[in-house]
């Protein structure tokens, strides 16, 4: 596969980002197969990366190579077998493709045990050659307390986070390409693509769901994880949300948040094997949790039944609500009219076989599974929610959007016996579905790389403040600055700490902090125009002395 990447466009390198690659993927990882095969076949060097060790990844990937969700030419890179490959004895400069997971060999392998009597584990993570590249010691609650790589030819280096070892990870893969466009596709990796300093680096945070908290709507609380993306995206060169509705109250409630982009998620309508479509059948496809409010459908399906007893209803997904679920449906005396039927794949068999599909999420930042419904012919009936069914649908053109459980069996029974109407949603739905077919979503993903890579772009990666040392001691673990506003410090939240004076001591104490980068845990603005800079790495806040011009750091975003 290495000579393909001699050929890419302009070396841009594309990277997605998510935590682990299943080939029973979810919504998000299919969108990120999705437009990673997309923008191989636009020249550029596309690849994913995933950030956790995961023993079943090399299966994975020859599961979505083998039905081509994964394509040929995307590579797959992990931030665990990445080091492994690095620290063998024969590894040397290569190119980036000599670093991707190869499903043909195992490259690592983990082993733990405890430490002392202290209750704390260490996972040693060894190569193939049986060579230790990777410690991290994990408390009782699973948390990891530090982390150390430890490559040949190079100084150990050690985080106290998993979070600062992928940053630093991303940072020294970007240095494959001109430029590295880096998209956070999981959501709890934001602040890790947020982080990354390389001046090449361009990097893209997604909202792939609905920001709000219930109800759900404008004026709701942000949910937290959204929270911390938005928070991120201050600091990041674009955020991309899927509909032009969620922008909208975006801009309201953030009108400081810049550089907000739309791009949809894409179907593909690859024509499935010849099968016959039901007159009777109905099919959800969803996770089963309680957001996707799969008990409306159960209820509404029951009404429906009362009047029409031919017909069935097939749920196909899988999470924590599968045994309530079958509760319901057992309680209800609905067993073989509603089955649950596990995971689906291929989706296009599914819809291609029913008369329509149903959605009762109270929440959807677009809906997946809605488009793919539509891409094959399958009206949809969906609950009236944020922001994707609002968006996709349109009453008596592609589906239904209804707002109760009645109002759904109602529009199920109208489906199930017109023919004209069902024949002209399906016809609405294909349509809908061609306006977000990969060839013109990969457009707007290659205009927005085009800016991000444009001479005249000032990267978020690469601002920084000039040289400082702290202006005034302290007792209380703070670095103290003079001369800056709230305004012109909201840009930073890191520093880098690039020299230590020891020979400064207070009360016979010296500064105890290593160079490196820190968070900055918090701000306070005195009356006298001193600022004074709490950091921190992971949990751990520095609280020592810190003389007077003791330090030499830089203040980064």
């Amino acid at each position: 596969m290495s000579g393909f990447f001699f050929k890419r466009k302009k070396n841009i390198q594309i990277i997605s980002v998510l935590n682990k690659l299943s080939s029973q993927s979810g919504g998000v990882t299919r969108v990120s197969l999705a437009r990673a095969k997309s923008l191989a076949e636009r020249g550029f060097r596309s690849i994913i990366a995933t950030v956790e060790y995961d023993p079943l990844l090399l299966d994975s990937i020859k599961a979505l190579r083998s039905d081509e969700r994964l394509g040929d030419a995307v590579g797959i890179m992990n931030f665990f077998i990445y080091f492994a490959k690095l620290s063998r004895a024969s590894a040397g400069a290569g190119s980036i493709s000599d670093y991707f997971a190869d499903p043909e060999v195992v490259e690592l392998a983990r082993r733990s045990r405890y430490v002392g009597i202290s209750g704390l584990r260490s996972n040693e993570y060894l190569n193939s050659e049986g060579r230790v590249f990777a410690r991290e010691i994990v408390d009782l609650t699973g948390e990891i307390v530090s982390i150390q790589l430890d490559i040949p030819g190079r100084e150990t280096v050690n985080f106290l986070t998993r979070d600062d070892a992928y940053s630093y990870w991303l940072d020294e893969v970007s240095g494959y390409g001109k430029f590295t466009v880096f998209i956070a596709d999981a959501s709890s990796r934001a602040e890790v693509v947020s982080k990354l300093t390389a001046v090449n680096a361009r990097t893209v945070l997604t909202l792939h769901g609905n920001h709000f908290a219930r109800p759900f709507v404008f004026g709701s609380n942000v949910t937290g994880i959204s929270g911390k993306i938005i928070d991120n995206a201050r600091f990041c060169d674009s955020l991309v949300v899927l509909t032009n509705a969620q922008k909208a109250d975006l801009v309201k409630q953030f009108p400081s948040l810049n550089h907000l982009e739309v791009i949809p998620n894409s179907v593909s309508r690859d024509v499935p094997p010849s099968l016959a479509r039901s007159g009777n059948k109905f099919v959800v496809v969803s996770r089963l949790e309680s957001v996707k409010n799969i008990d409306m459908v159960v209820r509404a399906f029951k009404i429906a039944l009362a009047e029409n007893d031919s017909l069935c209803l097939d749920i196909w997904g899988h999470g924590s609500r599968g045994g309530h679920i079958q509760a319901l449906i057992d309680a209800n005396g609905m067993t073989g009219r509603v089955v649950l039927r596990g995971y689906a794949n291929p989706v296009s068999e599914v819809f291609i076989q029913a008369r329509a599909s149903l959605s009762a999420s109270v929440s959807e930042g677009f809906g997946l599974s809605i488009l793919e419904s539509m891409a094959f012919g399958c009206p949809v009936i969906s609950l009236s929610s944020n922001y994707g069914p609002v968006e996709l649908i349109k009453n008596d053109v592609n589906g239904y959007l209804v707002h109760d459980e009645r109002e759904m069996a109602e529009k199920i029974l109208r489906l199930a016996k017109d023919d004209v109407s069902h024949a002209s949603m399906s016809s609405g739905g294909v349509k809908t579905a061609d306006e977000h077919s990969p060839s013109k979503v990969a457009d707007k993903w290659v205009r927005l790389i085009n800016k991000l890579t444009a001479p005249g772009w000032v990267s978020k990666t690469a601002r920084s403040s000039v040289s400082l040392r702290n202006a005034s001691p302290s007792i209380g673990g703070n670095i103290i600055i003079k001369s800056y506003t709230q305004e012109e410090l909201s840009v930073y939240r890191r520093l880098q700490v690039m020299r230590v004076d020891r020979s400064k001591k207070i009360g016979g104490v010296a500064c105890l902090i290593e160079s490196g980068i820190y968070d900055i845990h918090h701000m306070q603005f005195e009356e006298d125009g001193r600022v004074l800079l709490k950091f921190s790495q992971g949990a751990n806040v520095y609280k020592g002395v810190v003389p007077r011009d003791s330090v030499e750091f830089r203040l980064l975003s």
